[in-house]
């Protein structure tokens, strides 16, 4: 009785403190995975701000914003839980392990003879389900995108004024539909490969005890009742830390196509920067105001490559000065060169 009451009270101050470490690990967890991710969502914005102005013209704005927003919040969940689940569920996996090598190690094997098979088959599942995550953000974006422009302020003048009300909502509903598809294509990607984990795994106990039965009862060997019952008990306990740190990886390898749409922003260096010597505003030759351009040469992308037009002039502080020409003669380029646009 002196040993049962020791083993009760361990028990429940276990209990107590797995529950007081649960709450302070999801605190410390949110914290740092919301803190990432919102430095993350800051550094990208700052980036973004540094892009020159083509950069824009040729980019939707909702395309931008999605990436801003749906992109960044959906690497949230896994900068929250990954390392805690990871961490949690090793130490579990190794000790179940640990215990039943030192409760009898002839059943270790069985119990973990198809763990290579069910990991080359989970990395399958992880690439389907990346190539599913990518396409998922690119319609989100594309709905994001839609929404922005049909909904602002000249989209909707446009479509009064053209009547292409019904247009644009049957342009939604047909980019809404397809986000509905790859949604469910993503929730049971996978359902089926963790539903033979689960089958394999309880199945599992059932051939260990086939195993200790011909052990018993050949009598080569001592094994008891006992130990078949303690060592399926922690075999048990391999159940959920294996399938946690399966999904873990599945939910890394999902991820990896978001951060990959992420940094394909961060990556890109913009057109414009200054040079190693130049020189604040201030620090100009003449009065504050002046503008002065001396053999300005400005070619669009899509021009012909030999066309490089040059301009050369000087606008005095409080003079005024236009521009004339046809359409596509460069006005609006001189004045989008002057601040740097």
């Amino acid at each position: 009785m002196g040993l049962l009451v020791r083993l009760v009270v361990a028990m429940i101050a276990l209990y107590l403190l797995s529950s007081a470490l649960g709450v302070l690990q999801t605190w410390l967890t949110s914290t740092v995975g919301n803190r990432v991710t919102g430095d993350l969502r800051v550094k990208l914005f700052e980036h973004l701000q540094a892009m020159e102005l083509g950069f824009f013209t040729r980019t939707k704005t909702g395309v931008i914003q999605s990436r801003l927003h749906n992109d960044v919040g959906a690497v949230s969940g896994v900068l929250t839980n990954t390392v805690t689940s990871i961490l949690g569920n090793v130490v579990t996996v190794i000790s179940a392990l640990v215990a039943m090598i030192l409760i009898d190690w002839r059943l270790t094997p069985i119990a973990l003879v198809l763990m290579p098979i069910l990991v080359f088959i989970q990395r399958r599942v992880g690439q389907v389900r990346a190539r599913i995550a990518t396409q998922t953000q690119e319609s989100l974006s594309e709905l994001t995108s839609i929404t922005q422009e049909t909904l602002s302020v000249s989209g909707i003048l446009l479509s009064k004024a053209f009547n292409r009300q019904r247009t644009e909502s049957a342009r939604y509903q047909k980019e809404n539909s397809n986000q509905i598809a790859l949604q469910v294509r993503r929730a049971m990607s996978g359902q089926g490969f963790f539903a033979v984990v689960q089958v394999i795994t309880a199945s599992i106990p059932a051939v260990i005890y086939l195993v200790a039965g011909y052990l018993v009862t050949g009598g080569a060997d001592t094994i008891t009742a006992g130990t078949i019952v303690a060592f399926t008990t922690v075999q048990a306990r391999l159940l959920q830390p294996l399938m946690g740190l399966m999904r873990v990886a599945l939910d890394l390898q999902t991820s990896g196509a978001t951060f990959a749409r992420i940094f394909e922003y961060l990556d890109m260096t913009p057109a414009i920067s200054d040079a190693p010597d130049a020189i604040s505003v201030e620090q100009g030759p003449g009065p504050p105001g002046r503008i002065a351009f001396r053999d300005v040469c400005c070619r669009y992308p899509d021009a012909a490559p030999d066309t490089r037009p040059t301009l050369t002039f000087v606008a005095e502080p409080g003079q005024n000065v236009a521009f004339v020409g046809p359409s596509g003669a460069g006005k609006s380029t001189v004045l989008y060169l002057a601040p740097r646009l």
